[in-house]
């Protein structure tokens, strides 16, 4: 399943129910189902859950932040949620002339495999039968985005009118994954209330997640009649971060109470420059005059702008997405993320969070997108048995993109680091062995180096070292995998390859211990080991998951720690010193007892023009080919 993208940031000022009677009003700040709420479910995870979007998200559905709120997660559990209630207390609408009902929704309605996910808000009528006996009808469904990749918090406001006068009203949110494996749905801010006065809302701002350098955008978004009088017209103004203000007015709209009217600015939002830009949208002069509640009349995006380069490196053309937050900035420390075999880099930029953090740290990043190999798969050639014949140098690649990015003179060349997932993390080790001059430091996150590099690796400077790593990973094995059993080729174990690196900068273990188990229904807990030699520079850190998979921690599998800051944190206090090695020095501890052929026939080694295995005391395998 596609993963999501955490890059906005949408906020609403204010309450949408100022100064109205509000019948219920409901944040889910508790850790727990709220009194007088109840849910009815077939699934087999607990159905709707509180907490915040660290322990709630799962590998394939990320959740934008937004406090504490109840989610029911598909793609976590993979079951039966065609029947996902969550029920409001019961209401008493026998006295009220108008009601209205609004809520924050976090739901794609995305299509996958066939089936598609459906959320609804559904009423039932409390004569004291059981939940699973209740007769529900259809109130209105919630429509998402239609692309997960995308999906934001969105404001609904729901009229109520037709259940005015009952007494003993049940409200309901449901969620039904149509029998597939789908993502979910998450609510929050539920206020059910009697509207009063002249009260419009800007309910709902559309733009896109992020923007391509040079694109241009119409500003669209939903307005709410949330009052009790008709909305016939209103201005809407927008600015970047308080600059020039664009302002056009919509007239004869003619809004009832709970209606919602969509519009699109006349005036276009162009991203001329890669940065980060902060877009301020408020609603005025509402039929010629001043709103009731000016609290729920602004929203505001962070708009973020980021280019998709192309560089021709050697015979190859190459692609990258790039941010600088702050392109103004000079000596703007610069990190690469990487993705993995088959992977993209619009996907791990999607699912790492790097550009928030690029944001909210100052500092530069580049998403490299891998070429394809021989079987039309994406990938950083770092040497894999399988691909033995791919000649793709993508170290000098990404050397050519450092230069590329401090020509202008706005990247430290003094700070560059790399982290990457799985295919990625094993390109981290390749750099840090055959390009130290140009990283402080890198951090691989489920990656391995292989034995070949690890044989040959002689860095002219120190590269600080952060390997995250389950214990449970599937695709590279925590414990190595000396017989080449999955193809990749011979690696050693994650903690041999920390004691490698500890050895080569004569450094010892200065801390160990555990993470707070914050997200106790992950399956998973971390522990460290940290190498160091008091204050100098080298670095070299081991986070185990324990029980963790091939994952990204904080996107996916464990959610006690985020795998992306983690690194930045271990990046921002990593210094540099020089090591000088005349040769190689790690092997293996072990020795050649036979080189032998395919069949099992046992040849010298300066037999020519053949595949041949090296069998070692040790049981580990290297397949050479001997070329006369």
């Amino acid at each position: 399943m596609p993963r999501l993208l955490i890059i906005a940031f949408t906020c609403l000022i204010g309450s949408s129910a100022f100064s109205q009677n509000v019948l219920l009003s409901e944040d889910f700040e508790n850790s727990s189902l709220p009194s007088g709420w109840s849910q009815y479910t077939l699934s087999n995870d607990g159905g709707w859950l509180n907490g915040n979007n660290e322990g709630l998200q799962s590998e394939w559905w990320t959740i934008q932040p937004n406090g504490n709120f109840i989610a029911t997660n598909d793609d976590a559990c993979d079951c039966d949620k065609s029947k996902d209630y969550l029920i409001l207390p019961i209401l008493d609408l026998s006295s009220v002339e108008y009601s209205i009902m609004t809520f924050s929704t976090y739901f794609s309605g995305e299509t996958f495999q066939g089936s598609t996910e459906i959320a609804t808000v559904e009423y039932a009528f409390a004569n004291g039968e059981p939940l699973e006996e209740l007769e529900w009808t259809v109130l209105q469904e919630i429509n998402g985005n239609g692309n997960s990749d995308e999906t934001a918090w969105d404001n609904v406001t729901i009229n109520l009118a037709p259940l005015v006068g009952n007494n003993n009203v049940l409200l309901a949110f449901r969620y039904n994954d149509g029998g597939g494996w789908m993502f979910g749905w998450a609510i929050d801010n539920v206020v059910v209330y009697e509207p009063t006065g002249l009260n419009l809302e800007l309910t709902q701002l559309n733009v896109p997640m992020n923007l391509a350098q040079g694109t241009e955008v119409n500003i669209e978004g939903v307005v709410s009649n949330i009052g009790a009088e008709l909305i016939e017209s209103f201005d809407v103004v927008w600015s970047l971060g308080g600059s020039v203000a664009y302002s056009a007015a919509f007239e004869n709209i003619n809004l009832e109470t709970g209606e919602s009217y969509s519009f699109s600015h006349p005036d276009i939002l162009s991203a001329e420059n890669v940065g980060l830009y902060n877009l301020d949208v408020t609603i005025s002069n509402v039929n010629g005059t001043g709103d009731d509640d000016i609290t729920d009349n602004t929203l505001f995006s962070d708009i973020v702008v980021i280019e998709y380069g192309n560089i021709n490196v050697d015979k190859f053309p190459r692609e990258y997405i790039y941010f600088n937050p702050h392109p103004e900035q000079e000596n703007t420390p610069l990190v690469f993320v990487c993705h993995g075999y088959t992977g993209s880099a619009e996907g791990i930029m999607n699912y790492s969070g790097f550009n928030q953090l690029a944001i909210q740290y100052g500092f530069a990043v580049c998403y490299p997108q891998g070429i394809e190999d021989s079987f039309g798969n994406t990938f950083f050639n770092v040497g894999y048995d399988f691909q033995n014949n791919e000649s793709v140098d993508d170290i000098n690649y990404i050397v050519s993109l450092i230069d590329e990015f401090g020509s202008n003179g706005n990247i430290d060349p003094e700070k560059v680091f790399c982290t990457g997932m799985s295919n990625g993390g094993d390109f981290c080790y390749l750099l840090a062995c055959e390009a130290s001059e140009y990283f402080l430091g890198v951090a691989p996150i489920s990656g391995m180096i292989m034995e070949d590099i690890l044989e040959s690796c002689n860095p002219s400077q120190t590269v600080g070292i952060l390997e995250i790593h389950g214990t449970n990973d599937e695709i590279t094995y925590y414990d190595g995998d000396y017989y080449n059993i999955d193809g990749w080729g011979s690696y050693p174990s994650i903690p041999e390859t920390i004691e490698f690196f500890a050895n080569m900068y004569n450094i010892n273990l200065e801390d160990s211990g555990t993470f707070p188990n914050i997200s106790t229904n992950d399956g998973s807990t971390i522990s460290y080991e940290k190498y160091g030699n008091n204050d100098s520079c080298p670095k070299v850190w081991l986070y185990s998951v324990n029980g963790g998979g091939h994952d990204w921690p904080g996107a996916f599998g464990n959610m006690d720690i985020h795998a992306s800051e983690e690194a930045w944190l271990f990046f921002q206090n990593l210094c540099q010193e020089s090591l000088q090695t005349t040769e190689p020095i790690y092997t293996l501890n072990h020795s050649i007892i036979k080189t032998v052929d395919a069949l099992g026939r046992e040849f010298n080694t300066n037999t020519t023009n053949q595949i041949l295995f090296q069998i070692y005391d040790d049981g580990t395998v290297k397949k050479k080919f001997h070329v006369d």
